[in-house]
């Protein structure tokens, strides 16, 4: 090939590229692509308002995660406490059945009151 064929045989095949690029960018948009570009915009937008959720949600669990680790804390203090006071009144009960059960006593009968000099 001489320089003169080499010259133009390089310039096709740049100007094949550059001839479909134009027709790409000069052309109108495919049928269609209005609406899937509207489609794609709302299910970003969709995306978006969901991530937002979820991310409320997580921070929910989060404070509802803590909430009943303090819920359960609480819980084991009020056994323990529920448990002394069973061992407690369980004495004040057995108290207060062996006072029952004994017998009442009786008063003394009042002395006579004597009359004194008269």
């Amino acid at each position: 090939m001489s320089k003169n064929s080499f010259d133009k045989f390089k310039w096709k095949w740049l100007a094949i590229p550059a001839a479909v690029a134009g027709m790409g960018i000069s052309m109108p948009s495919c049928p269609g692509q209005q609406a899937m570009q509207q489609q794609i915009d709302a299910l970003q937008a969709s995306n978006a308002d969901l991530t937002k959720k979820v991310q409320m949600l997580e921070t929910q669990n989060k404070t509802t995660a803590q909430d009943l680790s303090q819920i359960k804390q609480l819980l084991e203090q009020m056994t323990n406490a529920i448990q002394g006071q069973k061992g407690e009144l369980t004495q004040l009960g057995t108290a207060v059945k062996e006072l029952q059960a004994r017998p009442v006593p009786t008063a003394p009968a009042p002395k006579a009151r004597t009359k004194r000099g008269r």
